[in-house]
């Protein structure tokens, strides 16, 4: 039985991709016979918003609420009940995801013997637009791994050529669905839906496409914008909405658990990202047989939108246009919504859990 520790900042309540993932991950190393631990920074009686096996063990280790500061004994503290949580059994393989847990969790595994793997959970580029640097403590950290992992091919060549060799390309899961869209027929109530899924923040950019919606909503009269999920930019996207005098045509839906039946309901799907890692909504839209609409800029959403075939690669500019086109051509959006549900069938669980569990049988025979 190998033992297998996930490790990252915090599930409590958080229905991201990342969440989502490292959830599912666990989750298939507990049925195959794995001993999984999650190991997060969250504090006792955090409750998780994806259904974690029984068999998986979560603990919480932190004393303060995670994603605020943090003093040195509390932090010496914290990575001592990471170690605590390695050392109750075996000798573990870590799977940390995100380079920003990484130094915590190496200094709790000093003179344990681990094996650790950094899961990357974003492209590269996303120091293009943030103002934390690339070469940080953490980035740097990852020289101490024994494999990396990144989810598109083309996500290798950002990384230092004294990294590349550890690096494996692992994926998304991508599940099948029977409930497929039907983006060229309007729903029960006679209306199309566009809609966004994701957490309302600035990477996100859903003010782009409020704006682009606002250019053109007049000419597609029965067509209605719906933005699924919760952030911190959720009042000021409401304020903007009803600044622009749509508020009777763009919806903030909230977080929802019913996100397959709003992806199932639409007609077209539009994620305006600036960066990505494996952008999970947009995945789960094209499983659902909807076409596509995203920037070319962004990194993730171009390795699985193919413009002119799943949907559009657009710059900002062109956003308003390229929406505009597909509202109003429904014949366009069944053929690209069928291409978009070929397309993502090459992501299937069961390869993506195939690629895991290579990775964790390389490390597994290593002393």
């Amino acid at each position: 039985m190998r033992s297998i520790v996930l490790g990252t900042i915090s599930l409590n309540r958080m229905a991201g991709g990342l969440e989502k993932n490292i959830v599912l991950l666990a989750n298939h190393l507990a049925q195959r016979g794995d001993e999984v631990r999650i190991v997060t920074f969250d504090l006792p009686g955090a409750t998780a918003f994806y259904d974690i096996d029984t068999r998986v063990s979560w603990h919480q280790v932190a004393r303060t609420p995670p994603h605020t500061g943090i003093n040195f004994s509390d932090r010496f503290q914290l990575i001592r009940r990471i170690r605590d949580a390695l050392r109750s059994t075996g000798r573990p393989i870590v799977v940390c995801f995100h380079h920003g847990v990484l130094p915590r969790f190496l200094l709790a595994a000093l003179g344990l013997g681990v094996r650790v793997v950094c899961s990357e959970r974003n492209s590269l580029t996303l120091y293009q637009h943030i103002r934390q640097r690339k070469w940080s403590p953490g980035f740097l950290a990852m020289a101490l791994t024994s494999r990396i992992t990144v989810q598109f091919p083309a996500y290798v060549r950002d990384y230092p050529t004294w990294l590349r060799q550890r690096i494996r390309v692992i994926p998304n899961p991508v599940h099948g669905v029977a409930d497929q869209a039907k983006p060229n027929m309007a729903g029960p109530d006679g209306r199309f839906r566009l809609v966004n899924v994701g957490r309302l923040c600035t990477q996100k950019n859903q003010r782009l496409l409020i704006e682009a919606f606002a250019q053109m909503c007049n000419r597609h009269p029965l067509w209605d914008l719906h933005i699924v999920g919760e952030g911190e930019i959720q009042a000021e996207l409401a304020a903007h909405i009803q600044q622009q005098g749509l508020g009777d045509r763009v919806f903030l839906q909230g977080k929802r658990r019913d996100v397959p039946d709003w992806l199932a309901g639409a007609h077209l799907f539009c994620l305006p990202s600036h960066w990505e890692g494996f952008p999970n909504a947009l995945a789960e839209a094209m499983a659902h047989g909807l076409p596509c609409v995203g920037l070319r800029s962004c990194a993730g959403v171009r390795d699985l939108i193919t413009d002119g075939v799943t949907g559009r690669l657009v710059d900002s500019a062109d956003l308003a246009p390229a929406l505009d086109t597909l509202m109003a051509a429904a014949d366009t959006r069944m053929a690209m919504g069928r291409a978009s549900t070929e397309r993502i069938a090459k992501y299937q669980p069961e390869e993506t859990f195939r690629r895991w569990d290579a990775v964790l049988t390389e490390l597994d025979g290593q002393p």
